[in-house]
């Protein structure tokens, strides 16, 4: 269990000498399910705030579990904010966490509240330690095929060429990466996780030049249930050595309740399940709701997340997150959106609906897709806009890890 309380008590002396102005921030994480509360996510919470504080600030986490974040003037406050909701994230399994900057988060600035905060850390000092219990974890989701008429169609025999091909095809020519980030107002975007997907246009050039895998969909759908059990058996080794945490799979239900994905699982740390996000797309949902929900149930009994992508304004209105108990909802950016939206109360309401910080918009080309975005609350974003304000920050860390079927 972490306990830095002296730790905490010294940091605070120097500017209480001193009398210099700073922020301290409480996040009752003590108030959270105990079962979501393990050490290696305390710690992880912890070391991730000091890297966004840097030299101007440090994070604490005292015996009950609440994490003192103590930072000056120096360090913008929106920073400190998108930290924040990557924080309680990772507790999103309670409920009591959707409105956790009101109800879970405490603003003691000192020297002001000096005394408050004096009496706060000795209450907790003198209160019980909690007892670690398990956590629990989070899923994910893909994008709809499209027809492209310069290429030939797909036909069984070359599905059968392809499946053969794919058991001895080596990925790592076709992988590529992208960040989905927080990020608000003017601070710089914080990498939530990495998305590393399989181009399924370059796979379809390396094994078959000249033939759109997408343009005939009940073949397609059935490469994928092959691809999944590919991909699944990659990451169970960790071939490239980086799918140890924080990445998501894109695939079928009927490969989550495959033999393969029993394998899978009894292969990944029950430590960092929470960290795996398991992509699922809504036509798959919707085909078969009864399996989608028996294998969502599956799936978070074991610990993983769930987010629904590929949706679209056209598809939005049948997406009800809280109903289908998902995590997240992918939302990709289109330039009819945000009419669709203004022209549209329902659909409007059920963006909003969503909840904060549970829609990712992706495919965020450029700032104008942003501008719309906040005025829905959206913070989470992935595209080749976010990528370039990214790549202006040469101290930007990797946090996670994605694995996406991209078309």
């Amino acid at each position: 269990m972490i306990n830095q309380e002296e730790a905490f008590r010294r940091y605070l002396a120097a500017p209480q000498q001193t009398g210099a102005e700073i922020t301290v921030l409480q996040l009752k994480i003590s108030q959270v399910d105990e079962n979501l509360r393990k050490d290696s996510l305390l710690t992880t919470i912890v070391n991730s705030f000091g890297d966004v504080l840097e030299v101007y600030g440090q994070a604490f986490c005292l015996k009950n579990d609440d994490v003192f974040i103590v930072y000056s003037p120096k360090v913008n406050e929106n920073t400190v904010r998108a930290a924040l909701i990557r924080t309680w994230m990772h507790f999103s399994d309670d409920p009591k966490t959707a409105n956790a900057a009101e109800t879970l988060e405490r603003k003691y600035v000192l020297p002001a509240d000096a005394d408050a905060l004096t009496f706060e850390i000795a209450r907790i000092g003198n209160g019980p330690s909690r007892t670690l219990g398990e956590k629990k974890e989070r899923k994910k989701f893909v994008a709809p095929p499209v027809f492209d008429k310069k290429h030939l169609l797909f036909t069984p025999e070359m599905l059968a060429r392809v499946t053969k091909a794919l058991q001895n095809t080596d990925f790592s020519n076709m992988i590529r990466r992208q960040n989905v980030c927080v990020l608000l107002e003017d601070a710089r975007p914080q990498p939530l996780f990495e998305e590393v997907f399989v181009s399924i246009a370059d796979l379809g050039e390396s094994i078959l030049p000249g033939v759109s895998l997408t343009a005939t969909p009940w073949l397609f759908q059935d490469l994928t249930e092959t691809l999944d059990k590919r991909v699944l058996s990659s990451v169970s080794r960790h071939d490239d050595g980086a799918f140890t945490h924080d990445f998501s799979l894109n695939l079928n239900i009927s490969t989550i309740l495959s033999e393969e994905f029993r394998e899978f699982d009894s292969n990944i740390r029950s430590s960092v399940k929470n960290t795996v996000v398991l992509e699922l797309q809504p036509i798959d949902i919707f085909s078969d709701l009864r399996s989608y929900l028996s294998a969502r149930d599956y799936a978070q009994n074991l610990g993983y997340k769930i987010c629904i992508d590929g949706v679209t304004h056209k598809t939005l209105r049948f997406i009800d997150r809280e109903r289908l108990g998902a995590d997240y909802v992918k939302l990709t950016w289109n330039a009819d959106l945000p009419f669709a939206l203004q022209e549209d109360a329902e659909l409007d309401e059920r963006l909003e609906n969503i909840g904060a910080n549970r829609a990712i918009l992706c495919r965020v080309d450029d700032e104008e897709a942003l501008l719309v975005a906040k005025k829905y609350g959206i913070t989470l974003f992935q595209g080749r806009y976010i990528q370039h304000l990214m790549s202006d920050n040469p101290r930007n860390r990797r946090v996670g890890t994605t694995l996406l079927r991209k078309y």
